[in-house]
């Protein structure tokens, strides 16, 4: 059993989930999905994760409308989601952080920076629960 932590990638890009996957899972358990209702299925399959990172804008399901599902389900309302985004349109980052985000990078990102983020919620998320 190991003591990595479950990250699930939803992203449209495999040039996205490639750097991520390739930066991320040395320390992590990584599973990527192409689009937000792709990753609302495996997540309703039983599977667990213990952090998201959701692109905003993907096909079927963004990462805006994948924010509003997971956040008002009583089952993964508490699963950290990190939303990436090509554009730093403020209003859409704030809306996102409005919707339950807790972290909002515009891309491109440093991979470095992001595993920081994903160990500074995984920290947080565990002191209060």
């Amino acid at each position: 059993m190991s003591d990595k932590k479950d990250l699930l990638i939803l992203d449209d890009e495999p040039s996205i989930t490639k750097i991520l996957e390739h930066f991320l899972k040395k320390d992590f358990n990584v599973v990527v999905k192409n689009d937000g209702s792709e990753g609302m299925l495996w997540l309703e399959q039983g599977n667990h994760t213990d952090l998201i990172i959701a692109d905003l804008h993907m096909p079927n399901l963004s990462g805006k409308e994948f924010l509003k599902v997971a956040k008002a389900s009583n089952l993964y309302s508490e699963i950290p989601i990190i939303i990436l985004s090509g554009s730093d349109e403020s209003s859409e980052r704030i809306q996102c952080l409005n919707l339950g985000a807790d972290d909002f990078m515009v891309k491109p990102f440093n991979p470095m920076e992001v595993h920081a983020k994903i160990n500074a919620i995984l920290r947080r998320s565990k002191r209060f629960s």
